[in-house]
């Protein structure tokens, strides 16, 4: 008798234990995952994604199935998925949502599919796998429906329609999902996304309308790529100022984008940093020895990575003085007689814009910005194509320059079928044309 309770008090007691051991790991995980959704917050995504990493393994630990192992393990992964979603690795963010996913549907829990459905479709757009990201967002948009969530159902619309509308050429659905969006109070990148639905459906005026509105946008990558379309539409419309203004806003804003995506560099670096002084002091009195080369190599991580940035920022302050100086080319350009009255001949031909007398000198200075625009064009011209006179090199500055033949023979005092003899003279006896299947038009560009 006296065995049979023991028995059954060493069962109970272990029973006791096993549970009091799978409540801590259980408590273990919480505060890991809490801990993560502060170091997310706070920007240090490595250090999150760490966090992250240890409470699935003390969850695993707990058994699986009870309800409150199923909610945290699906918000873990949702979140560390995520983490590696912000770090583009989007192979192996797709899984862990996917697996969240399956156990918020087990759970019944709407709001949190509904979120990990958002993740998942931008995990599976920039995989590219446009099929399965529209399968995610339309889901999650139908929660945010049947959850009255407008804030959600806003932000679906939007990114559905920048992540798969977009790439699936749908501009009348992108155009319907984000005016509804906008209507409803949305904000991000709605203008933009906007803008460029009506830009590739040639409808310029629109598209100007919008892109100007994303213009004011508080990210800078968004105002970034909204005035760069804005001087491509600009500049098909002929209006080269507006054109120009755009180039240089453009030019601001990739500097200020490029020093955001700097200051999350740094950040990362910081957050790297942190990380090894962590781990490295919950394991000095064991690796003493080993504490000094991990200062050495983190030092020496900081040092390359600074060296880098120093010679990114470097090259980028070259490419963009080397931008100013074209562009300031250009507006001389624009100056010259020459390519004043081109620009007139192809507005309007009128007894106005025939009226014109142009001298050698105007002829020689226009040859010598378009070598300034281009890179001494001319004389890479004369290297690979000796033969050229003066008055050739003067046609093959107009081509360069983007003229139509009407314009060109006009200032070349020609007439249509004249110059298209000539052009046609140009390239086969003066640039061994009988071997190059390219037009003229075609030799002249790729020069």
């Amino acid at each position: 008798m006296k065995t049979k309770q023991l028995i059954l008090t060493l069962i109970v007691a272990s029973s006791l234990s096993s549970c009091h051991h799978e409540a801590r790991y259980l408590k273990e995980a919480e505060t890991l995952f809490e801990q993560g959704v502060e170091q997310r917050a706070a920007k240090q995504s490595e250090a999150a994604a760490e966090s992250f990493s240890q409470a699935l393994l003390a969850l695993e630990q707990c058994k699986p199935d009870k309800p409150e192992t199923k909610r945290l393990k699906a918000q873990i992964e949702d979140n560390l998925g995520f983490c590696y979603w912000k770090h583009e690795l989007f192979n192996e963010a797709l899984p862990l949502h996917e697996d969240a996913a399956t156990l918020a549907r087990e759970l019944g829990d709407s709001t949190l599919l509904m979120n990990v459905l958002r993740n998942s479709g931008r995990a599976a757009a920039s995989l590219g796998e446009i099929d399965a990201a529209e399968q995610h967002y339309d889901e999650a948009l139908t929660l945010a429906k049947a959850l009255n969530d407008k804030t959600m159902q806003n932000e679906l619309l939007l990114e559905s329609s920048r992540d798969v509308l977009l790439v699936t050429e749908d501009y009348d659905q992108v155009i319907e999902r984000v005016s509804q969006a906008l209507g409803n109070g949305a904000s991000g990148d709605g203008p933009l996304t906007l803008g460029l639905a009506y830009y590739y459906l040639e409808q310029d005026s629109l598209a100007i309308v919008h892109l100007t509105k994303a213009t004011r946008n508080e990210m800078a990558g968004v105002r970034m790529s909204a005035y760069q379309a804005l001087c491509y539409l600009h500049q098909m419309r002929g209006e080269y100022a507006q054109a120009l203004e755009c180039h240089e806003l453009f030019n601001e804003n990739m500097m200020q984008a490029d020093r955001e995506h700097r200051s999350e560099l740094v950040q990362r670096i910081k957050a790297e940093y942190d990380l090894q002084m962590q781990k490295n002091n919950l394991q000095a009195e064991q690796k003493l020895k080993s504490l000094y080369l991990y200062l050495v190599l983190g030092a020496l991580l900081v040092v390359l990575l600074v060296t880098l940035l120093l010679l990114r920022q470097k090259t980028l302050s070259a490419k963009l003085k080397a931008e100013e100086m074209k562009n300031q080319m250009e507006v001389a350009l624009k100056k010259n007689k020459v390519y004043v009255t081109a620009l007139a001949l192809t507005e309007q031909i009128t007894a106005s814009t025939l009226d014109f007398d142009l001298k050698e000198s105007e002829w020689d200075d226009f040859v010598t910005l378009i070598d300034k625009v281009y890179g001494d064009f001319t004389q890479r011209l004369l290297t690979l194509y000796p033969a050229l006179t003066k008055s050739d090199l003067q046609i093959c500055c107009l081509t360069k320059q983007g003229f139509s033949n009407q314009v060109i023979s006009i200032l070349m005092n020609l007439q249509t079928n004249s110059y298209a003899r000539r052009k046609s003279r140009i390239k086969q006896e003066k640039m061994n044309g009988q071997d190059d299947e390219r037009s003229f038009e075609e030799i002249i560009k790729e020069i």
